[in-house]
C-alpha cells in the first residue's frame, strides 16, 4: 500500500487525505489543532465539494500532533524526521501548510509546486485560490499515474492555468 504524509488538517489537507484514502493510500495527517477561518466555496471548489461530499467512503487516517523537522527525499520517496519520534519513510509528502524547509529542497524552482516526492499544495492553493480543487486534482493525479513524477507533472499542468487566470484577473 502506498503511504502519504499530509501536513496540515485544513480544508485542502483533509480533502487530500479523503481522496488518497479512497484510492487505498495509507495516510498520516499532521494536525496542530489550529482553528482556521471558514473558507468560502465558489466556482470549481463548489463542484469539488459536491463530489467529495458524495463519496460514500469513511475517512480512515492517523492523526498526529508531531512537527516535521526535516525532509530527505531519495529515489523512491521521502524520509521524514519528526520532533517527537523516529524518522519514517513515505511514498509522498503533501504540504497543505508550510512544512519545515520543503521549499528549500535542491532544484525546487520558485514557480514549481512539486518535486522529489513532495507536493507543496499550500503554494498551489495560494496561487489559485481553489483549495478543494487543487487537493482533488492532486489525488486524481495519483489515480491516473502510478509514477509520482508523472502525477505531479499532470497536476501542475492541469492546475497551472487557474493560477495564470487569477493573476490576470486580480481575483482574491
Amino acid at each position: 500500500m502506498a503511504t502519504a504524509l499530509v501536513v496540515g488538517a485544513g480544508i485542502a489537507g483533509l480533502a487530500t487525505a479523503l481522496r488518497l484514502t479512497r484510492s487505498a493510500w495509507d495516510v498520516v495527517v499532521l494536525d496542530h489543532g489550529k482553528h482556521h477561518d471558514p473558507v468560502p466555496l465558489r466556482g470549481p471548489d463548489r463542484h469539488a465539494a459536491r463530489r467529495l461530499a458524495a463519496l460514500p467512503y469513511p475517512l480512515h487516517y492517523e492523526t498526529r500532533h508531531s512537527t516535521v523537522i526535516a525532509l530527505q527525499p531519495d529515489r523512491f520517496g521521502v524520509t521524514v524526521a519528526f520532533n517527537d519520534h523516529d524518522d519514517e519513510w513515505f511514498d509522498i509528502v503533501v504540504c497543505a501548510q508550510p512544512c519545515c524547509q520543503a521549499d528549500r529542497l535542491p532544484g525546487l524552482r520558485l514557480e514549481s509546486w512539486s518535486r522529489d516526492h513532495v507536493a507543496l499544495l499550500y503554494r498551489a492553493v495560494r496561487d489559485t485560490g481553489i483549495p478543494l480543487s487543487a487537493a482533488e486534482l492532486l489525488a486524481d493525479a495519483f489515480d491516473l499515474h502510478h509514477d509520482d513524477h508523472a502525477a505531479f507533472s499532470w497536476w501542475e499542468t492541469t492546475l497551472r492555468p487557474h493560477a495564470i487566470r487569477r493573476a490576470f484577473t486580480g481575483v482574491r
